[in-house]
């Protein structure tokens, strides 16, 4: 009985030393220090440190959480890279310290070129219509006087297609029925000469215009169709004048542009219109190519883009990018363009902007442009930064001027 209240007593006198332990609340911030080490480890388990850059496999398209992302192997418009991007690095990658970012480069699906079906179903309809393009001839049989098509061999908004097609018309096919229709090409004049076709129709009676347009191609986008001389140059498409699943269009073209177009600037867009034999017919079809200053390239639906994300406690996010837009905000930073700077956009031989009418920095946003490429390379920017920019213009005497550029977010 003494024994056990003895024990007993020992007991509560322990009890009594370890509530009363000092060290209790640096203990427990120990493990709980250790236990966050420890969930951080078991949650990286597997994963590899992040690189300072990276682009995705087809592998890795299959650790998305949007089936669609997974199926197609791409990011898109209705499946952005910014919100279905980082599940796939949070199962792949972790980074040491928060804040660390990792340039991404992905597969993004563009869509296709939304023009394209349009053109060639008009192509397809020009081809089953009679089309005629006016020759010198043809002008000057409309009259050679100061106010008549013949005297520059084109129309203009004073000699007008309309008050002279009807009559050469029906000159032209006197044998015309009621329902015919014909595609007339020919040079109109405003400011500069450009090729126009109309389409007329006849009524029995008298050729009319109709109100048939061509479909419209986006602007900066020249359409070339190629003719027999063209496949004949590129050796096996001479065979039968055209292309075909075993004379691919894409092993020829970018060379056949190069030689074609030698003095093409970079940027140039051609809308390049062939044949194709399909094994049961031959048919129209075209592709649109893009010169980098180099080669030309071929437009495609999916491109590679890319994107920074940055490493935080709740995993990876997305960085938005950052552009520049002009402001009155009280600038933050100041900056005057060196000589190096103005190199850096092409402009290291006068070392100014042109802003002349017609010259290369008249718009303002080119000039904005050119400022935000210099300013990212100098500059470790952020969102919110306003920039005092000054530089040196010609505008027909030399001057400079100063323009506030503040950074937001490019979404």
């Amino acid at each position: 009985m003494k024994k056990h209240l003895l024990y007993t007593l020992a007991g509560f006198m322990s009890l009594g030393v370890i509530s009363c332990d000092p060290n209790k609340d640096i203990n427990d911030e120990i493990d709980a220090q250790i236990d966050k080490e420890n969930e951080d480890i078991l949650k990286n388990v597997g994963k590899e440190i992040a690189p300072e850059t990276y682009t995705l496999t087809e592998e890795d398209y299959a650790l998305a959480e949007n089936e669609s992302v997974s199926k197609y192997k791409n990011f898109s418009s209705s499946n952005p890279a910014n919100e279905n991007l980082p599940s796939i690095l949070d199962k792949k990658y972790y980074a040491e310290a928060e804040g660390t970012e990792v340039k991404v480069t992905y597969k993004y699906y563009q869509g296709g070129l939304s023009y394209l079906g349009d053109y060639l179903d008009y192509l397809e309809e020009l081809d089953d219509m009679e089309a005629y393009e006016l020759t010198n001839d043809d002008y000057d049989s409309m009259g050679e006087g100061d106010d008549e098509p013949g005297k520059y061999n084109n129309f203009s908004s004073s000699t007008p297609a309309a008050d002279y097609l009807p009559a050469f018309l029906k000159t032209k096919y006197p044998d015309a029925e009621n329902g015919d229709e014909v595609a007339v090409t020919f040079k109109y004049y405003d400011g500069g000469v450009s090729e126009v076709t109309e389409f007329w129709a006849f009524d029995g009676t008298d050729w009319a215009k109709t109100e048939k347009v061509a479909p419209t191609v986006p602007d900066g986008v020249t359409v070339y169709e190629m003719v027999a001389d063209d496949y004949d140059s590129m050796g096996a498409p001479g065979k039968y004048d055209n292309f075909s699943s075993s004379v691919k269009p894409g092993d020829y073209l970018p060379t056949f542009l190069k030689v074609k177009f030698p003095y093409a600037f970079e940027g140039a867009k051609y809308l390049v219109v062939y044949k194709f034999y399909n094994g049961d017919e031959t048919v129209k079809e075209a592709k649109e190519y893009t010169f980098d200053g180099q080669m030309w390239n071929e437009y495609s639906s999916v491109v590679d883009q890319a994107s920074s994300f940055k490493y935080t406690k709740e995993g990876w996010k997305f960085v938005p990018p950052i552009k520049f837009v002009k402001t009155d905000k009280a600038a933050t930073k100041t900056h005057t363009l060196s000589n190096d700077d103005y190199a850096l956009v092409g402009n290291g031989k006068y070392n100014n902007f042109d802003v002349r009418k017609g010259k290369g920095e008249e718009d303002e946003a080119v000039v904005i442009e050119k400022l935000t490429k210099i300013l990212k390379a100098n500059f470790e920017v952020a969102v919110g930064d306003v920039y005092e920019v000054t530089y040196a213009i010609y505008d027909g005497n030399a001057g400079t001027n100063t323009m506030k550029l503040e950074a937001v977010e490019d979404i």
